[in-house]
């Protein structure tokens, strides 16, 4: 079976998703600023080294070289005692972080290089170097110097004082040198890629929990939902079972009952069934199949009872099998009555074929019988064959007459009918065929009045009160007629003291011709049965085990207008 059940988890899903998306563009965001400010505060670092270096360099120079303060002189002495200047300049090579330190005049000729190539790092600097240390003063950028990196800061010296010139131009020979340093990167970017891995391996280490703790939500989310789902079946299929009108019985593999929904047990009569073999449940209910159960269906008969029963496997490899059970008691009795009213019809249509074509030649012969039993007067045995000729054409014509009440429609008058008017009427009809068996008739109404076509009333109480005559024993008994109200209409009943009917005759009883009388038409509680659907009502035929018959006919209340 399939259900669709409603899904809560995806907003939470697309939520959590969410989530995981904007905290890793957060955390994506957060670490490159983090590793931007920190290459920047490497770059400020080996700039601040260089400045430093710059100044002491500076400081040096004009200690040990005694530089005057004007840069025409400045640029003479350099020149005149540039070994000593490049010594020391290699002695700060060595000494510090410096890899390449050279002063330039203004127009950029090496003036002293403590590199023995001078032009080496000169012919690296972009063009915008130059231009902006003589207007800003300074500039600095990275650079690869024989294979290593390298922090070039490049400024106008402070060896000699700037000149003052009146129109703020001075000649290339007045203005101050420029310094150029080179600052090894090498500690810097190994610090920096350091920091650099320990960074995005913590940006890594926190995505990739985020992202189990992600998977992990997800797969509680699931989890979560498939139990939902799982008892949401449940429930559906308790509620199922517990108000399927069928009965629904799980039998273990040695035929025990190990389940039952509710209908399974009304069916069995209100019994404990779990715990309980199946063949001894129908035992003691006195159901008897009709063949083995199996996977076709099978009937169960008891004299009131009319169950269907089928057994399917479970294939789950426990060897359990399912039993349903239904009731088709109410389905059986529309089936018989339809059965019934089939043959009604059939008969009706032969009756209204014959009946005319029956009734002129049995006139006939009936006068005849009548005119040779007077003629044959006195005569023994002619007398007795033309009287007998005589009562067996009565009788043909009384089962005539019955076919036509059955085959011809009528037009029903509904009133409030006095019982015990009716109930002394056929008692005068009758007590004396009662009195010639050794019988007695006795009645009385408890419900006094009753919602039925008169005529048709009369006659179905008379043809139940034959009946009962006709099955009082040979040294006398008891008939009472009688009437009950109900809740929705009234009863009447007929019982005898007779050898009442067995359960195959309570079957059959209501079926046209069917008889367990020699002189017995069988259309007696056929035309009865015909009155009560005639009334909306119906008729039950019980034999207690005391013995005799009970024949309950039910007159539904509130029955007005006519019907046809």
């Amino acid at each position: 079976m399939e259900l669709v059940l409603p899904s809560r988890s995806d907003r939470t899903i697309m939520m959590a998703t969410m989530a995981v998306f904007v905290l890793g563009l957060a955390l994506s965001f957060s670490t490159w600023r983090n590793l931007r400010q920190q290459q920047e505060s490497f770059h400020e670092h080996a700039l601040v080294t260089a400045r430093a270096i710059a100044t002491g360099i500076e400081i040096n120079l004009r200690r040990e070289l005694q530089l005057p303060a004007t840069p025409e002189h400045t640029n003479t002495l350099l020149h005149l005692h540039r070994t000593l200047a490049k010594e020391l300049l290699q002695d700060y090579i060595k000494r510090t972080d410096a890899r390449f330190i050279g002063l330039y005049n203004p127009l950029g000729h090496i003036l002293l290089s403590s590199h023995n190539d001078p032009k080496a790092i000169q012919g690296q600097l972009p063009t915008i170097a130059w231009a902006s240390i003589g207007n800003a003063g300074e500039w600095s950028g990275e650079m690869n110097f024989e294979g290593q990196p390298i922090m070039v800061l490049g400024r106008i010296s402070h060896l000699t004082t700037a000149p003052a010139c009146p129109d703020g131009q001075c000649p290339p020979d007045k203005q101050p040198p420029l310094l150029l340093i080179g600052v090894d990167m090498t500690h810097h970017l190994a610090a920096f890629g350091k920091y650099k891995r320990t960074a995005i391996l913590q940006t890594g280490y926190i995505l990739a929990v985020t992202i189990v703790f992600w998977i992990l939500l997800l797969g509680f989310l699931q989890r979560n939902e498939q139990h939902r789902r799982l008892q949401r079946l449940e429930s559906f299929n308790a509620r199922l079972l517990d108000n399927m009108p069928d009965g629904l019985l799980t039998l273990s593999a040695d035929g025990t009952v190990v389940a039952a929904n509710p209908a399974a047990t009304s069916l069995m009569g209100g019994l404990g069934l779990v715990g309980q073999p199946l063949s001894g449940i129908f035992s003691n209910l006195g159901l008897t199949p009709d063949r083995q159960p199996g996977q076709d269906w099978s009937t169960l008969k008891t004299a009131d009872r009319h169950l269907e029963i089928l057994q399917l496997p479970l294939k789950d490899g426990s060897e359990q099998r399912l039993v349903l059970i239904r009731d088709r008691t109410e389905l059986a009795g529309l089936e018989r009555e339809l059965h019934r009213n089939e043959k009604l019809a059939a008969i009706g249509r032969m009756a209204a074929g014959v009946a005319h074509e029956i009734r002129n030649p049995l006139s006939a012969l009936r006068g005849f019988a009548q005119f040779f039993a007077k003629k044959l007067a006195g005569r023994d045995p002619e007398e007795l064959y033309a009287r007998t000729m005589v009562q067996e054409a009565d009788r043909l014509n009384r089962v005539i007459t019955d076919l036509l009440f059955l085959a011809r429609p009528r037009q029903l008058s509904f009133a409030q009918v006095p019982l015990a008017e009716i109930f002394r009427e056929v008692h005068t009809l009758l007590s004396m065929d009662a009195g010639a068996r050794n019988g007695r008739l006795e009645q009385w109404t408890d419900a006094q009045t009753v919602q039925a076509d008169r005529d048709a009333l009369k006659q179905a109480i008379i043809n139940l009160l034959m009946n009962s005559v006709e099955a009082l024993p040979e040294e006398g008994g008891l008939i009472e007629l009688w009437s009950e109200p109900a809740a929705s209409g009234t009863w009447i009943r007929v019982r005898d003291n007779g050898t009442g009917m067995s359960p195959e005759e309570r079957e059959h009883a209501l079926e046209p011709f069917f008889t367990t009388r020699d002189k017995g038409t069988g259309l007696g509680l056929a035309i009865v049965h015909t009155i009560m659907q005639e009334h909306g009502g119906s008729i039950q035929i019980e034999t207690p085990a005391t013995g005799g018959t009970t024949v309950s006919l039910f007159f539904p209340a509130n029955q007005t207008g006519s019907s046809t």
